[in-house]
């Protein structure tokens, strides 16, 4: 972002995304209902595919349009190195500290060495937080990119960039997206520069053809969805292209939006599984995929399966918050054309040797350390707080003000000697949401809500005893504020009453008991419990979110709720002829905003380097590997109806 002379202003640039603000709450549940309506009956993808038409000659076409095997075109030697990187367009700290180090000329890294820079760059999805909108591109993606790598000094683009949409940038059904990168549709390929960067997209899926033929295919799945027919036929054209080499068997990488061998949730939505799908059109024509990348997770882990020797990455690190790794399973299984893999996680490598420790970054132990900070909850989410705290002291009110005994509930709580709190409290909460009709509305919509809100990980059985244990930690919390803060607004009467009635004797105002209690109940007991109890309320939430994701439950909630913006990761590929190497690498510690500096003035111009430059080194590691594929050693599994492969 710029000030009104052109300068970028360091303290208006976007921060982190807060995911439990009220407003984005509300906004997020709105919008997720339109994109999935927009999503299933506007698909942008039938619309990309027949801008460009089917015929025989076309996809000749447009199977051939990305077309890099010539190694004078992006290759070190016999070498093409690629970047992949993922889930960013956050915060701008974290965002620009990886995209920084992508555009590097070479970073060095220890053990390793120096690690030329990629000409090419694949984004797998999420190149914005949280909606698509233009300006959001702008803000979160482009001003980043194109700061870290300016144009070449006579305008020209420097790197290529492909990139793939993640659940977050269909929001708004591709709109957006296919604005930023889609251009070359309609002519404007050689214009389509996001600073030093060239986006020569079409649709918002590709295949990439480098030399020997190895190939990097990116599906689009559509908000896990399915892969519509246009996509399918593009592929098994490709597919086709790869099959005709005359001497070299096909290499693959494959992209994908999200890492499905992590997940439990159904998604034959449509009666296919996407990377079964996608899979067998690859194996069919007889490539062997070396690697599997995603992102959606944003974290950094690997499993292998054994039995193909493919390689299934999840590197979700671009700039998003830090989602955990310790409820990762050791053992997952996915589908693989028509049969299932078993992956395993256990298969680190450091020093070039297998440890036989899990392969995820941060480790599990050091994952759960920082789930603990959850439970500062109400400070970083404050205003989520205050919202449970207006809701805790409109159910109180009802709650009190319900008739009991001739008398009120808060009168006989507070008031009748003859009532005694245990267990007392047990029979006449439920009495007075069941005589209250609006407040056992009230008591039912948050049910409804905490159930809602209850990870379903476990069964049908599991989320409803969290739903429900959730709620009774609420309602007893409001029990129990009720009883403090009441007391505490009585003190605060009895003191500054005297203070009170000279200023409303003042006024003229008559000073009576009511009006002394008007003081209490509507003003004192409202403040303090909306807005102090409104932090009491919060350490509920954080404290139920700690304890799930200590389990494996809720943990993308729970750090969504920090927003911790370390632990970066992308990956750097050197892909040969018959040997495909990947480099894992992970940023710790991401500079903060204090930390950013403007470059000086070298005389060379803006165009000589990065605008903007961190006060200390970045100061990025190995975290996984070198990963080494070896062609020879890759696999497809017999073909045939079959179970699991173990």
């Amino acid at each position: 972002m710029a000030d009104g002379s052109g300068e970028i202003d360091l303290r208006a640039l976007p921060k982190m995304v807060r995911w439990y603000s009220p407003a984005h709450l509300v906004s997020t549940g709105w919008r997720s209902v339109v994109s999935e309506i927009f999503g299933q009956y506007a698909d942008q993808r039938i619309m990309q595919a027949t801008i460009d038409g089917f015929a025989p000659e076309i996809m000749k076409m447009v199977v051939g349009r990305y077309n890099y095997s010539d190694l004078r075109q992006l290759g070190d030697g016999d070498k093409v190195w690629v970047d992949y990187i993922a889930d960013l367009g956050d915060g701008f700290d974290s965002t620009y500290a990886m995209a920084s180090l992508v555009s590097q000329p070479q970073i060095d890294i220890e053990g390793v060495g120096a690690l030329p820079g990629a000409k090419m760059l694949i984004m797998g999805g999420d190149q914005v937080y949280p909606f698509p909108t233009r300006q959001a591109y702008r803000e979160r993606f482009a001003m980043p990119y194109a700061t870290a790598l300016p144009p070449a000094p006579d305008g020209g683009w420097r790197r290529l960039l492909f990139v793939l949409p993640g659940n977050h940038d269909w929001y708004d059904g591709l709109s957006s997206f296919d604005h930023m990168f889609c251009k070359a549709r309609f002519g404007h390929a050689s214009e389509n520069k996001i600073g030093g960067w060239l986006c020569p997209q079409h649709r918002s899926y590709f295949a990439i053809r480098l030399p020997h033929n190895w190939w990097i295919w990116g599906a689009d799945i559509q908000l896990a969805q399915y892969l519509d027919a246009g996509q399918i036929l593009y592929f098994e054209g490709i597919a086709q292209e790869m099959k005709a080499h005359p001497t070299e068997a096909p290499k693959l990488i494959l992209c994908t939006a999200e890492p499905s061998w992590n997940y439990d949730k159904d998604e034959k939505l449509q009666g296919e599984d996407n990377l079964s799908t996608i899979t067998k059109i690859a194996t069919d024509a007889g490539a062997r995929v070396a690697a599997v990348v995603a992102g959606d997770l944003h974290h950094y882990s690997r499993y292998e399966s054994k039995e193909t020797g493919t390689q299934f990455f999840t590197a979700g690190g671009g700039g998003a918050y830090f989602s955990p790794t310790h409820y990762l399973d050791d053992t997952r299984k996915v589908a693989w054309g028509d049969r299932k893999l078993e992956l395993n996680l256990k298969c680190q490598i450091k020093d070039g040797k297998p440890t036989g420790k899990p392969s995820c970054w941060p480790s599990r132990s050091e994952s759960r350390w920082l789930s603990l900070r959850t439970l500062a909850f109400p400070f970083s989410n404050y205003g989520y707080a205050v919202a449970l705290g207006i809701i805790y002291w409109v159910m109180i009110w009802m709650f009190s003000t319900t008739p009991y005994n001739g008398k009120t509930v808060g009168e006989t709580i507070l008031h009748d000697p003859s009532f005694h709190w245990w267990p007392g409290i047990f029979m006449l909460a439920p009495l007075a949401a069941a005589t209250n009709v609006i407040l056992g509305i009230w008591c039912l919509a948050l049910w409804v809500v905490l159930y809602g809100y209850a990870d379903s990980a476990w069964g049908k059985k599991a989320k409803l005893l969290l739903g429900t244990l959730h709620w009774l930690a609420h309602i007893a919390t409001m029990i129990a504020l009720y009883y403090a803060v009441s007391y505490v607004s009585f003190y605060l009467v009895e003191t500054a009453w005297p203070q009170a009635r000279e200023v409303l004797e003042n006024l003229d105002l008559r000073t009576t008991a009511d009006v002394r209690e008007l003081l209490r109940a509507i003003v004192i007991f409202p403040l303090i419990m909306i807005f102090i109890g409104g932090l009491v309320a919060g350490f509920v939430w954080g404290a139920y979110l700690t304890i799930s994701c200590l389990m494996g439950l809720h943990c993308d909630q729970a750090f969504a709720s920090m927003a911790i913006p370390d632990y970066k990761n992308f990956l750097r590929m050197k892909v040969e002829p018959n040997k495909l190497t990947i480099y894992s690498i992970g940023l710790r510690r991401t500079p903060r905003r204090w930390s950013w500096r403007k470059t000086k003035d070298t005389g060379l111009g803006a165009v000589a380097g990065p605008a903007i430059v961190p006060a200390r080194p970045l100061r990025p590691s190995l975290i996984d590997g070198p990963v080494e594929i070896r062609v020879g050693a890759l696999k497809r599994p017999p073909q045939g109806s079959g179970s699991a492969v173990v």
